[in-house]
């Protein structure tokens, strides 16, 4: 197919292409036509980007209460187990409910999301119960956000929780579902339980020839093992050229020079401020300050508090009101009075200015060169590919056209469509989709480069083991165990029915019990449905609760534990004229129930009409699993 294309590229077909490429580019941009994501977005949805730092917070966020907990689990452990992908489907949901809340114009005022901020307990004052700047930053630091971060989710959780009150309120649910839900739980059953064990049917004795034969050819399908293909496969890796290529120290600092502007360090600034309680106030704390009084000083003499900033970036200003003012001054300028966000009033005074830094060659060396690398690998990759494609083409074997290109091969002497080997082992290294390609080839015939990850591979099949039942023989002592255990579990099942029948002819059953082996193990008891389902048997346990009164009911506990026989004497109901008040709240709580499911219904629509794009190689990238790692290491 590579080959075909790259004939199709030589004349005036490839100017027709290379012009719909840089339209194409030019619509979507680069990064969108090769992954439907920008390449520093793990997500993206309804027009928001969700990137590598936000998910990583969101999940040290998430361990940290779980340690809080006493859950003792860690980030490796957490992104095994796939956590964090389902902390990205939340980030993805919260962000279509923003997106959509966008669309509607609806949004929060700034004074609601101060009021909510100053109203969060960790950033108050222990002591005065008001808003501590302080102890807010500590906030912002412990969840490693900014403070216009911050205060950004803030308005779109309180929008959204607006929104969402305002789809989902009206739902109500009707009396007569908290009658049912009462009824339902309420509900007990007064019932008698004899029990025998598996040996009250005595000894099994051992099949014939004829028996097993015939249990042999009734369970062929269980028998039969699946179809077995011997793969070869080719390996196209950029990761696998990096090594190849040397990058002279000219290329470097071109590459820097290019750069550069990108990579300078933003101006950063020292200032403090003072919060004050009124205009007044905060023109007497600047007039302080002008005459030289020390800024400790001043604060004490208004019952404020001194907040320093050292060296920060504009964006980590936690009031954007008092960021745009620190970062207009002139240092050691005269005092300014800003209105502030979180704060009606504040007094800024900027100390020292640090200049934007240019960035240093020496510290980028090794970035720049395995940038450069990697992009080069891309054209030696490309190249390797298109030998092996003419190697092909050309009547060279897979193996042989891979050595001539340079490329890795894998053997795979057999493996089935699950992914496990003639033993049952599972085989490592071969993707779900390769396996599903692998198996839809013919013998002898091999696929073209596939996409799996960061990789691209070929597939070939080798040979194909057909689809075989494993002979009687091989099986015989696994069939016998089968067949005696069959035999056992029916007759148990007819000697159940047996009790049955008994009671149900007139006998009790203490009698019938007596009569057959069996002991009264509960007499008379009434049981709730909680209560039932720590009977021995799922079987017994649901019908003595969908069963009618007087009805004898039996199973067995598993072909080793025995049998149990259940008379249902009385069906005991809840008076639900007498106790309206349980019946309002199951109606409560059942109305909280409907609601809940049609807010995540609602949410759910929200996001699927979202459309939103996953980048699935970033996100393996940045949250590598152990099992990665390994074959990282071992490659």
């Amino acid at each position: 197919m590579l080959t075909q294309m790259r004939s199709l590229t030589r004349g005036w077909v490839a100017y027709i292409l290379l012009f719909l490429l840089v339209v194409a580019f030019a619509i979507w941009g680069i990064n969108d036509a090769f992954n439907g994501v920008g390449s520093n977005s793990i997500a993206e949805v309804g027009g928001r980007k969700i990137t590598p730092l936000q998910l990583s917070r969101e999940l040290d966020i998430e361990l940290r209460n779980r340690r809080n907990q006493g859950a003792n689990v860690t980030r490796q452990d957490a992104i095994d187990a796939g956590f964090h992908e389902r902390l990205l489907e939340r980030l993805i949901a919260r962000n279509a409910l923003y997106s959509y809340a966008d669309k509607l114009g609806v949004s929060v005022s700034d004074t609601a999301v101060a009021n909510y901020i100053r109203a969060i307990p960790p950033a108050q004052n222990p002591v005065t119960g008001g808003f501590d700047q302080t102890a807010y930053n500590s906030l912002l630091q412990q969840l490693g956000f900014t403070g216009p971060e911050f205060e950004e989710v803030i308005r779109g959780d309180m929008t959204t929780e607006m929104l969402m009150n305002a789809l989902v309120n009206g739902t109500r649910a009707p009396s007569s579902y908290g009658a049912l839900l009462v009824a339902f739980q309420g509900e007990t059953r007064t019932i008698s339980v004899a029990e025998a064990p598996a040996s009250v049917v005595g000894a099994i004795p051992a099949p014939t020839d004829a028996q097993v034969q015939t249990f042999y050819e009734e369970n062929q399908e269980q028998l039969r093992l699946p179809e077995f293909r011997g793969l070869t496969l080719v390996r196209a890796s950029v990761e696998d050229f990096v090594s190849r290529v040397d990058v002279p120290e000219a290329r470097l600092r071109e590459e820097f020079d290019a750069r550069a502007p990108a990579l300078t360090q933003p101006e950063r600034r020292t200032y403090f401020r003072i919060s004050a309680a009124n205009e007044a106030q905060a023109n007497d704390i600047v007039a302080r300050l002008s005459r030289g009084e020390a800024p400790e000083a001043v604060a004490q003499a208004v019952g404020a508090q001194v907040l320093r900033g050292e060296n920060q970036q504009r964006n980590e200003v936690t009031d954007s009101a008092v960021a745009a003012a620190v970062f207009e001054m002139q240092a050691n300028a005269a005092p300014r009075v800003v209105r502030g966000q979180l704060t009606p009033f504040v007094v800024v005074r900027v100390q020292s200015v640090t200049a934007a830094q240019a960035p240093n060659f020496a510290a980028l060396r090794d970035e720049l060169r395995q940038a450069i690398a990697q992009d080069e690998a891309g054209e030696l990759l490309s190249a390797a590919i298109g030998a092996f494609e003419d190697a092909r083409a050309g009547g060279a074997s897979i193996t042989e056209a891979a050595r001539t290109a340079g490329l890795p091969t894998t053997t795979i002497a057999a493996v089935e469509q699950g992914g496990r080997d003639q033993t049952g082992a599972p085989v490592e290294g071969v993707p779900e989709e390769l396996l599903a390609t692998a198996f839809e080839t013919p013998e002898g015939e091999a696929s073209d480069f596939l996409p799996y990850g960061d990789v691209d591979m070929v597939v070939a099949v080798d040979r194909i083991i057909p689809s075989t039942v494993r002979p009687l023989a091989e099986v015989r002592e696994e069939l016998v165990r089968e067949w005696t255990n069959r035999e056992r579990i029916t007759r148990m099942r007819a000697l159940g029915a047996e009790m049955v029948a008994a009671v149900q002819g007139g006998q009790t059953l203490a009698e019938a019990a007596r009569a057959r082996g069996f002991r009264m193990a509960v007499t008379s008891r009434p049981f709730s449905r909680e209560e039932a389902e720590q009977i021995p048997s799922r079987g017994l346990s649901t019908q003595i609760f969908t069963q009618a009164e007087g009805s004898v009911v039996s199973d067995i506990a598993g072909p080793g534990a025995g049998i149990l026989v259940a008379s249902i004497e009385s069906i005991n109901r809840v008076d639900l004229a007498a106790n309206p008040q349980l019946v309002e709240q199951a109606r409560v709580q059942m109305q909280q129930q409907v609601m809940q499911s049609v807010g995540e219904a609602v949410q759910q629509e929200i996001t699927d009409n979202a459309n939103p794009r996953r980048n699935e190689r970033l996100l393996e990238q940045q949250f590598r699993s152990s099992s990665a790692q390994a074959e990282d290491a071992a490659q």
